[in-house]
């Protein structure tokens, strides 16, 4: 399923890669695109800086990895110091045809955003097949064979975000400790319940990934808890500045030297391993 180079074809069966953030295990697969999106219907969970960096650690581990930007405000688009100024983004699903794809680095292509999406919010509730938009658009889209796609949902439960759980075969919920985050999981669990049984039965939830977390805090454990009465809990990520800076400046591809990465080397390894069960 994935590209690895340099092994054997024996190696490529089974290959452990260890790397500065995680060991990824690489198993080649016969199996399509893999899709996942990351989501949760609140904002300010860290959506993007995870969506980023899992894009950024499956494509230095030799993973061919697409990332779309499917919030208007463009945050992912941002964090790899991109833009999308003539909203090729909402054009492309205006006329269901392939999106946009831009290369950011060695395996990792991106769909930019605008705020032009935002016109999607409205205009395409009155359409017929208006859930399937997104899956027309990413089987029109020349990505590299088994590519794994990632998909930024908008902090929403609207058409957007309707369309990537419509498109993805897994869906990664993020979610920050609180009392109020742990309020929206029954409104997203009810939504993926009624979005597996009529429109995506394929539809697997991969897991949780905790974000922002101080780990002294009661309030993590407790979340940490509650979240796992819910779903697979992925890991946890400390709370850190550094990547939170080279996000909102565009740079977080050449992100090195970072705790909260660490973390989410760990969470990309269980992701990766929760995908492909």
């Amino acid at each position: 399923m994935t590209y690895c180079r340099h092994f054997s074809n024996a190696d490529k069966k089974s290959l452990t890669q260890f790397g500065r953030y995680g060991i990824f295990w690489i198993m080649e697969t016969q199996r399509n695109n893999t899709i996942i999106a990351i989501a949760n219907q609140k904002g300010g969970t860290a959506k993007t800086t995870t969506t980023a960096a899992f894009g950024v650690l499956m494509a230095k581990a030799g993973v061919r990895t697409h990332l779309v930007d499917m919030d208007p405000q463009a945050s992912l688009t941002s964090a790899f110091g991109m833009a999308d100024p003539e909203g090729k983004l909402y054009t492309s699903m205006n006329n269901r045809s392939a999106l946009p794809v831009v290369e950011v680095a060695e395996n990792l292509t991106l769909t930019p955003s605008s705020i032009d999406l935002s016109r999607g919010e409205t205009q395409f509730m009155a359409e017929t097949g208006r859930e399937f938009i997104l899956q027309t658009c990413l089987r029109r889209t020349s990505l590299p064979e088994h590519a794994t796609v990632i998909l930024d949902c908008p902090p929403s439960l609207g058409v957007l975000s309707i369309n990537c759980l419509t498109a993805a075969s897994h869906i990664c919920v993020v979610v920050q400790p609180g009392g109020f985050e742990l309020r929206t999981l029954v409104h997203l669990n009810e939504t993926i319940r009624l979005l597996q049984e009529r429109i995506n039965p394929q539809l697997q939830v991969a897991g949780a990934v905790i974000t922002n977390c101080h780990r002294r805090r009661a309030i993590t454990e407790q979340v940490v808890q509650e979240v796992a009465g819910h779903y697979r809990v992925l890991g946890e990520v400390r709370a850190e500045a550094r990547i939170l800076y080279a996000t909102t400046s565009g740079k977080v591809y050449h992100l090195n030297r970072s705790k909260a990465l660490d973390d989410y080397g760990d969470v990309t390894e269980q992701l990766w391993l929760a995908t492909r069960a």
